[in-house]
């Protein structure tokens, strides 16, 4: 490789230096690609080697979400050496990347060539990767990727029909990897519409580079983690954790050819959004029995949930959430008064795709999460025994029962009142669960 490497160095400009960046949209660098590449093998994996580069630096476009900061990166990227290209690579989850080596035992088969693992001399030279924090401004952060997210070989305008066809095909090869310390699987993209599945490389001989261990590389496309779908990451408030950004033209793609990469720029817009960014009101009615009580400070209580948590300033009125799918469990967000002199009305703000799995609690604030005691009230049932753990579409919740071990209630929409006998009065039965 590294006679190939001084063949590249002569057939190279330099690169232009990255731009400043900001808090809340980064540009950190966006690696323009001039791609002259000479195939070496064509077969069932389609392994390919440059003949010459240039690599220019313009801008990559990093946007973070409501909700989230990412850190003033300043000089901790890299900046891309004069002569950087993009060599033909294979990985299954981009944390470890090899390479073809020099010589002549390249092959038809991945499974007879031999291959060097990635090294720091490789990084923003023969593949790219940006390293960023993400910190949380608020609680139960979840991360998700804006559908906007886009990894794209540019064309010209005035490109021929055979270029823009070929590029179209370039893009397939194409693979960008996301992932921190403790993910249980890095997240692999691919800038199409569908999943692309391949073979890829997943282990060598450290010390001869021989080929061990192949594995079924999976990318998917970037809306697979948009808002709704597969998060990222979900951070509680303060909370910081450190990302790396892999992107590699995967050469075990049958789209890697000379004639498909030729002269083409690579521009990739990476922009986060959050579960802050889409979020909805939920309102708690006490629709509990009246209780006479004066209270001193001219607050409207008189009900018996009311006067509870008016006489108790140690308990709190909670909206606890789960979702396994997303990994989130007694994720609780804390109510607040509607007025701050009633203690009938109280509201807080959830994601808008929280549908399932909630409860309301009063918790005893004295004591932690599963001490005894610590759940002073729950509502998750209507009064006939119906579940009122999935809201549908529905915003307000209406407490109807007081009990220590089976306070009730019922979800209402806003068209017909039902006080939670299951179904509307009516004409229209439009079924408030």
């Amino acid at each position: 490789m590294s006679k190939l490497r001084d063949r590249l160095s002569k057939n190279v400009s330099k690169a232009i230096a990255s731009r400043k960046i900001s808090k809340k949209q980064l540009l950190l660098s966006v690696v323009s690609l001039i791609l002259a590449l000479l195939i070496l093998v064509s077969a069932t994996y389609c392994w390919y080697a440059l003949a010459k580069g240039v690599g220019r630096a313009d801008n990559y476009n990093l946007t973070a979400g409501n909700g989230l900061r990412v850190n003033d990166l300043g000089d901790t990227t890299q900046k891309f050496k004069d002569d950087s290209v993009l060599l033909p690579a294979s990985s299954v989850d981009g944390r470890n990347l090899f390479f073809p080596t020099d010589g002549t035992d390249f092959s038809t088969e991945t499974s007879k060539m031999t291959f060097r693992s990635a090294n720091a001399g490789d990084r923003n030279y023969d593949y790219v990767q940006l390293d960023f924090n993400l910190t949380a401004e608020a609680n139960y952060t979840s991360i998700y990727l804006d559908k906007s997210t886009s990894l794209k070989i540019e064309v010209p305008n005035d490109a021929s029909a055979e270029y823009k066809a070929a590029a179209e095909k370039a893009e397939k090869a194409l693979r960008m990897a996301i992932y921190y310390e403790g993910m249980n699987e890095p997240a692999v993209f691919t800038s199409q519409m569908n999943p692309n599945s391949v073979d890829a490389v997943k282990d060598i001989d450290r010390t001869t580079g021989r080929f061990l261990e192949s594995s079924k590389q999976v990318a998917v496309p970037f809306k697979d983690y948009s808002y709704g779908k597969n998060q990222l990451a979900m951070l509680n408030q303060g909370e910081t954790r450190p990302f790396s950004l892999i992107i590699w033209l995967e050469g075990t793609d049958a789209n890697c050819t000379s004639a498909n990469v030729m002269l083409k720029q690579l521009v990739l817009n990476l922009k986060f959004t959050t579960s802050w960014d889409n979020t909805v009101d939920i309102i708690f009615e006490d629709n509990t029995p009246e209780e006479a009580k004066v209270l001193e400070d001219g607050a409207v209580a008189g009900k018996k949930l009311s006067n509870i948590l008016y006489d108790n300033g140690h308990y709190s009125l909670v909206l606890n959430y789960n979702n396994t799918a997303h990994k989130i469990y007694n994720m609780q967000f804390t109510m607040q008064k509607v007025n701050a002199k009633d203690y009938t009305k109280w509201k807080c703000s959830i994601p808008d795709n929280a549908y399932n799995d909630l409860s309301f609690m009063v918790i005893d604030e004295t004591k932690t999460k599963g001490q005894d005691g610590y759940i002073v009230y729950e509502w998750t049932k209507t009064k006939n025994g119906g579940s009122t753990l999935n809201r549908g579409t529905a915003t307000t919740y209406y407490a109807e029962i007081l009990a220590s071990s089976d306070s009730r209630g019922h979800w209402h929409d806003g068209d017909i009142e039902d006080h939670g006998e299951g179904h509307d009065s009516g004409i229209v039965d439009d079924d408030d669960w």
